[in-house]
C-alpha cells in the first residue's frame, strides 16, 4: 500500500503558501525554524538481507574450525585490532572503526522478516506458536504515528520490499510505508508528487507574485526581522511545491555520475537458487543505498531497503563471491557519504537478515548452508552509537552463543533510543487491548 499524505494535492498547493487564507506548510517551516533545537532529527536506515546471510562467511569467521565448517573464504584484518571480516569486503575493512558487529544474534526460524522490522515474528518449535504475534507494527510505522510528517516528504519509505513483512497493522493504514521499487513503483504515485496539472507555471507565478505584493505592503507596515524570516520561509514553502521535492528525492539520476559510481550501479549475474541451471541479473545494492541516503537527506525518518538473494541452501560460496564485493562497495560508500555530509551521527544504519546459516557445510547441497537461528549477526553504524567494536561471541564453530544472546527487540530498542522514542509507549490493538511498542526494552549493551 502506498503512502498517502493527509491533504489532497490541491490542499497541498494551498499548504505551500499560494493562497491568502492560511500558510500551513509555511507556518510549519516557520515553527521548525523557531525551534530551540536546530539540530537534524535522528533517522534510521534498515537494510534487510533477505533469505538469511551466512554469519560464518561474513562477520563471524572461524578460520581454526574444521574445513567442513570454516568454508572457502579467509578473514582479513581491519583498522580495528581484533576485528576480522571476510576477504571479499576489503573496503569495509578500512572503515571498521565506523561500524559495530553484533555476534550471536538469535532470531526465529522462519523465512519472514516481520521480526527484523518490528521485533516480533511467528515462532516455530521448539518455541511455541503465538497467534497474532507477528502482527505488530514495524519500527517505521511507529515512527510515522508518533512523529507524523512535517512536510510533503513521507516519514517512512520502503524500497524493494515484501509488503507482508513491514506493516502498520492497528496503527492505521496512513502509517504504512510509501512502497517504492520492484512491483511497487507505480508511475501514477510518482506523478502525484508534482505540481497540480491544472495549475501551470504562469498561474503559479501569478499567485506567488500576488502573495509577494501583500508581503511588500506588510513589510512597509512592520519592518521587523520576524517578517523577513517569514518571507524566507514562504519562499521555501513555494520552492517545495514548484520543485517537486518528493519526486526529486527518488531520482537517483540527479546525483553526479561520480557519486553513483562510488556507490555502484551496474547489475551483476548470480546463479538462481531455485533453478540450478539458470542465472539471473541482480540489482546492484548501491542504487538502493544511494536512494536511501537521498530520502533521509530530504527528511524521511525511516528508510528500509531489502536486498534479495541470500537464501544460499546451494551455491553458497559462488553466490557470496558474486554479491559480497558489491555490498562491500555500497555499504562503504553510504557510510563515508553520510560522514562527509555531516549526517552520520544523526542516521543509524542497521543491516541483518532473518537468521544466520548452518555452520556445517552441505546441509542440503554439497556447498550450501541451511537456516541457523541460533547465532546470526547484525551490522550497525552511525546514529551516535559506539562503533569500532564486536559485541557478543559464538563458540569455535559458530554454532552457539557464549555471551548473553542479542535479540531483534534489543536492537530495535536501541534504534528507538536513538530516535528519542519510548518503546514502553502503548497502542490499542485490533481487540482494543493496549500493546507495548516492545515487550523487551533493553538496549544492546555497549552500543549506547
Amino acid at each position: 500500500m502506498a503512502y498517502r499524505t493527509h491533504p489532497s494535492r490541491r490542499g497541498f498547493l494551498r499548504a505551500g503558501a499560494l493562497t491568502l487564507g492560511g500558510l500551513t506548510l509555511g507556518d510549519l517551516l516557520r515553527l521548525r525554524a523557531e525551534s530551540p533545537s536546530r539540530s537534524r532529527r535522528k533517522s534510521v536506515i534498515m537494510i534487510h538481507l533477505s533469505g538469511g546471510p551466512s554469519h560464518l562467511d561474513m562477520y563471524d569467521m572461524k578460520p581454526q574450525a574444521p574445513v567442513e565448517y570454516r568454508g572457502e573464504f579467509q578473514p582479513i584484518s581491519t583498522n580495528v585490532p581484533g576485528m576480522d571480516i571476510c576477504e571479499l569486503m576489503p573496503q569495509q575493512a578500512r572503515i571498521a572503526d565506523k561500524f559495530a558487529i553484533l555476534r550471536g544474534v538469535q532470531l526465529v526460524h522462519l523465512h519472514t522478516a516481520n521480526e527484523f522490522y518490528s521485533g516480533y515474528g511467528w515462532q516455530e518449535s521448539p518455541r511455541a506458536v503465538v497467534p497474532g504475534e507477528a502482527q505488530r507494527p514495524s519500527l517505521g510505522a511507529v515512527v510515522s504515528r508518533l512523529r507524523g510528517a512535517d512536510s510533503a516528504i513521507p516519514p517512512y519509505v520502503s524500497i524493494d520490499n515484501n509488503a507482508d513483512w513491514e506493516r502498520a497493522y492497528y496503527l492505521g493504514a496512513e502509517h504504512e510505508p510509501f512502497r517504492f521499487g520492484g512491483n511497487n513503483a507505480a508511475p501514477e504515485i510518482m506523478a502525484n508528487m508534482g505540481r497540480c496539472q491544472n495549475v501551470d507555471s504562469s498561474r503559479l507565478d501569478n499567485r506567488a507574485s500576488l502573495l509577494h505584493s501583500f508581503d511588500a505592503l506588510r513589510r512597509n507596515l512592520d519592518a521587523t526581522p520576524q517578517v523577513s524570516a517569514l518571507d524566507a520561509i514562504q519562499s521555501r514553502a513555494l520552492e517545495i511545491v514548484t520543485s517537486g521535492a518528493v519526486q526529486t528525492a527518488f531520482e537517483v539520476e540527479r546525483e553526479p555520475q561520480s557519486v553513483r559510481d562510488r556507490y555502484g550501479e551496474k547489475q551483476f549475474t548470480v546463479r538462481s537458487q531455485d533453478c540450478l541451471k539458470n542465472y539471473h541479473q541482480q540489482r546492484h545494492p548501491g542504487r538502493g543505498l544511494l536512494q536511501a541516503r537521498r530520502l533521509i537527506e530530504a527528511g524521511v525518518s525511516v528508510v528500509t531497503y531489502c536486498i534479495h538473494n541470500w537464501d544460499t541452501h546451494r551455491y553458497n560460496f559462488e553466490t557470496l563471491r558474486a554479491v559480497l564485493p558489491h555490498l562491500d562497495q555500497a555499504l562503504t560508500a553510504l557510510i563515508l557519504d553520510l560522514e562527509e555530509r555531516g549526517m552520520l551521527d544523526d542516521v543509524a544504519v542497521v543491516m541483518g537478515g532473518e537468521f544466520g546459516r548452518t555452520p556445517r557445510i552441505g546441509d542440503i547441497q554439497p556447498d550450501g548452508r541451511s537456516h541457523w537461528p541460533e547465532a546470526g549477526f547484525l551490522w550497525v553504524a552511525g546514529g551516535g552509537l559506539k562503533t569500532g567494536q564486536i559485541i557478543g561471541e559464538t563458540d569455535a564453530r559458530g554454532e552457539r552463543v557464549l555471551t548473553e544472546p542479542i535479540r531483534m527487540q534489543h536492537m530495535l530498542a536501541t534504534l528507538y533510543h536513538v530516535l528519542g522514542i519510548d518503546p514502553a509507549t502503548t497502542f490499542r490493538d485490533f481487540n482494543g487491548r493496549p500493546q507495548y511498542v516492545l515487550e523487551d526494552r533493553h538496549v544492546v549493551a555497549g552500543l549506547v
